[in-house]
């Protein structure tokens, strides 16, 4: 029997590989505009438009909003650990490497995580929100590993650990909402007020 002639039958289309990219577009730019508009003021239309595709596209890849949201929150903030990871791992004083932080996260300067958070918290699921605490708590893990470290060297006084790591993302939200200083006097007047406060 010529099995070649034999059709298949007919579901969810093959997943092409250039899917994978339409994926990561999908997400970086969802992210993105969560990121600057809120999370109930942006549309699946609006992200599909910034895109260039349709928006089936999107529900072909992602079931719905909230789940659009909590995977494109959740590869941010995984991002974002990774890139705190690796400047906080450098061989150079802990000073140093804070404001370095400083200067990488308020670069990109964006909404209010909190209160986008707050929008979206109805429409999510248990396991949804579970996904971007998770994450969230990720990044703050790496600093607190830095500042146990650096307690336990002696180059900062012991204190709470979870503490500093808290405050200073808080000092960062806060230098996020900065619009009059410049990137760089911003950064080293946050790390100048922070340090001074550990000290």
């Amino acid at each position: 029997m010529n099995t070649s002639k034999i059709k298949r039958s007919p579901g969810r289309p093959k997943r092409e590989e250039h899917d994978a990219t339409i994926d990561q577009t999908i997400l970086r730019t969802a992210s993105q505009l969560f990121m600057d508009y809120g999370y109930e003021a942006v549309s699946l239309q609006q992200i599909a438009k910034a895109c260039g595709i349709t928006k089936a596209s999107i529900y072909y890849h992602f079931e719905s909003k909230a789940k659009l949201f909590t995977t494109s929150v959740t590869s941010m903030l995984n991002l974002a650990k990774m890139h705190t990871l690796r400047i906080m791992e450098q061989d150079k004083p802990l000073y140093d490497r804070l404001e370095q932080l400083a200067e990488v996260k308020l670069a990109k300067p964006h909404g209010d995580f909190e209160m986008i958070m707050r929008e979206a918290r109805p429409t999510l699921s248990a396991e949804q929100l579970q996904l971007i605490i998770s994450a969230e708590e990720n990044i703050h893990d790496v600093l607190i590993d830095s500042f146990q470290q650096s307690m336990d060297t002696g180059e900062i006084r012991p204190g709470n650990a979870l503490f500093l790591a808290h405050t200073f993302a808080s000092l960062i939200t806060i230098g996020n909402k900065e619009i009059t200083s410049s990137l760089g006097n911003l950064s080293h007047n946050l790390i100048e007020l922070f340090w001074n406060g550990m000290k």
